[in-house]
């Protein structure tokens, strides 16, 4: 049979009879194939009741009618369907799609950049149902269209996934990325199947943890060490009464090896006789405040009396402890230096000390404001401020007992520290000079006068010290 060469449209031969037929033929083939405009292209058997003029590109596994047409351009014209096959590079528009699709010679593709949105885009490669877009490339170049350009993966909610996943063999191996919350991920899979978080960085404080990697613990919650000297063992974990410490020191180091991550943090003192006190030798992890309670209504239930050492040291820049409801003694009571910081809240009591209750000095601050103080024993100082140290002891309550002797000042203030006191209420007496200010130290009672502070004599000036 004699045809065209495209589009195979049959001639009329030389004294053909019926020339009629071979040319409406040629005709009915014009009109299908020019300016193809399918209906559809996911139907494997013919629609019942098709429009005459209708053309459909066959679905895979073709039945019925169509049955061994797969791919082919199906025509119903003149009451029967009609069938072309399709050469490379003809284009047919899908109108149930809106989209411009193209025979490669082997399949049915979209063409690229007709459609917006298109429903799917392969780049070298098949896109499907799941990866609408798929390419195959050694490598994907994403630019900029001005100053700068951003990738975006957005889910529809917290407990969606959004995340990159890195795939060997089609088997997942990394994956990173919002994955089930709105936190940050990333883990690995030695199979696909068994997962391992590595890195979690929260997204409301922005802080790391590592959960597969030994380290500093995160506190989700505020946490209490619990101390006891006589039913307490350091080999305890300290976190309930039953299984408390027996010591302070293991507490604070507990205490100072985790983060507690914006929770308070507090050394739970049981009542008793604590031979031993606490050394604060670094900052909590962020910062935050260590916390020391003993028994806030009887603080003598609670006594820290420490032979030879001091009871509570805090000496390092950015330390900060608060203590509470404790009976205090040793070489220092309470001694703060090199910038560490103590508060001195509620009711606390100190005993005799071999050199002073409360110390602070190169940059170090100690503040007593508005709690009550109960002193029962005797030291060279009850207040030191030294090399730039300050103590600010204000609003509350001191009740001496025993008439204790202070016989180098009870406050006292050298080499340009300061001791600030106002508004304090004292109950009792004590013997020795109220009161001594040397080498530039400042001792600053708002107008308080010489009495102000317990003692049986004025006090001392001396190299520029001053008393206000």
């Amino acid at each position: 049979m004699l045809e065209t060469p495209n589009l195979k449209l049959p001639y009329i031969a030389p004294a053909q009879a019926q020339k009629h037929v071979t040319h409406n033929e040629a005709i009915r083939a014009l009109d299908a194939l020019v300016h193809i405009a399918v209906e559809d292209r996911d139907l494997a058997d013919p629609p019942s009741e098709p429009i005459d003029g209708a053309r459909y590109i066959v679905a895979g596994a073709a039945a019925g009618g169509w049955s061994g047409r797969d791919a082919a351009v199906a025509a119903f014209q003149d009451g029967a369907w009609a069938f072309y096959a399709p050469r490379e590079g003809w284009s047919a528009w899908v109108a149930d799609e809106d989209l411009l699709v193209v025979w490669d010679g082997t399949a049915w593709v979209a063409a690229a950049g007709v459609s917006d949105p298109a429903p799917q885009l392969g780049i070298n490669t098949s896109a499907d149902a799941v990866n609408r877009l798929a390419v195959a490339s050694q490598a994907s170049l994403f630019t900029h269209d001005g100053g700068g350009h951003q990738l975006k993966i957005d889910k529809a909610a917290s407990g969606d996934t959004g995340a990159i996943l890195f795939q060997t063999g089609w088997s997942g191996r990394a994956e990173m990325g919002l994955a089930g919350d709105d936190d940050f991920h990333v883990k690995v899979s030695p199979d696909g199947s068994a997962w391992h978080e590595a890195i979690v960085i929260d997204r409301v404080s922005g802080r790391v943890s590592l959960p597969a990697t030994p380290g500093r613990e995160i506190l989700g919650a505020s946490r209490t060490y619990h101390v006891d000297p006589s039913g307490g063992s350091d080999a305890n974990d300290g976190l309930s009464p039953g299984s408390s410490f027996q010591t302070i020191q293991k507490a604070v180091e507990s205490a100072l090896n985790i983060d507690p991550a914006g929770h308070a943090v507090t050394i739970q003192l049981a009542d008793g006789t604590y031979p031993s006190g606490a050394w604060v030798n670094r900052p909590m992890f962020d910062g935050s405040q260590l916390n020391f309670i003993g028994n806030a209504l009887t603080p003598g239930n609670v006594d820290v009396a420490v032979s030879g050492a001091n009871a509570f040291l805090v000496d390092a820049a950015g330390a900060k402890v608060r203590l509470e409801g404790i009976r205090i003694s040793g070489d220092v009571g309470v001694w703060a230096r090199y910038g560490g910081v103590v508060f001195l809240t509620g009711r606390n009591a100190f005993a005799a000390c071999a050199f002073r209750h409360i110390g602070a000095d190169n940059g170090a601050f100690v503040e007593m404001l508005g709690g009550e103080v109960i002193i029962d024993g005797a030291a060279p100082h009850h207040l030191y401020a030294d090399a730039g140290g300050h103590i600010f002891y204000a609003l509350g309550t001191a009740t001496v007992s025993g008439s204790p002797d202070f016989p180098f000042g009870f406050a006292y203030a050298q080499s340009a520290a300061l001791v600030t006191s106002y508004g304090m209420t004292w109950t009792g007496s004590a013997t020795g000079p109220r009161y001594q200010a040397v080498l530039n130290g400042v001792i600053n009672v708002n107008g308080g006068g010489v009495s102000y502070f317990p003692g049986s004599s004025a006090g001392v000036l001396a190299s520029g010290g001053q008393y206000a």
